[in-house]
């Protein structure tokens, strides 16, 4: 008795969860997803394209010296930074007492 008693609860258990997430299903599909394709509705025609257009080819190079490259990824120059600036205008630069030294900061 007991063996046959298992199914029953377990079907039972899966209609009683089941039956409230029915409630949530639409009734009917919305117009707008069983609408017929418009065939006047214009399209592209299709055309062919590479599968590989537009991959860049990275071949297999010697390695190069480190110094080079840093120094090929180093700011030039002029290019930027603080030397084209007047430090004397900058706060905490030139503090009196300083005989004209400029401030560091390295205490």
């Amino acid at each position: 008795m007991l063996t046959s008693l298992r199914p029953a609860v377990a079907l039972t258990a899966l209609a009683l969860t089941a039956l409230p997430l029915a409630a949530c299903v639409p009734t009917a599909a919305p117009d707008w997803l069983v609408a017929p394709a418009n065939p006047a509705a214009a399209v592209r025609a299709p055309r062919y394209s590479a599968v590989t257009a537009g991959v860049a080819r990275y071949d297999v190079v010697d390695p190069k010296d480190w110094r080079e490259l840093n120094r090929a990824v180093t700011p030039k120059s002029g290019s930027g930074g603080m030397e084209g600036m007047d430090h004397s205008r900058m706060p905490g630069m030139n503090m009196p007492g300083m005989g004209g030294k400029r401030d560091t900061g390295g205490r």
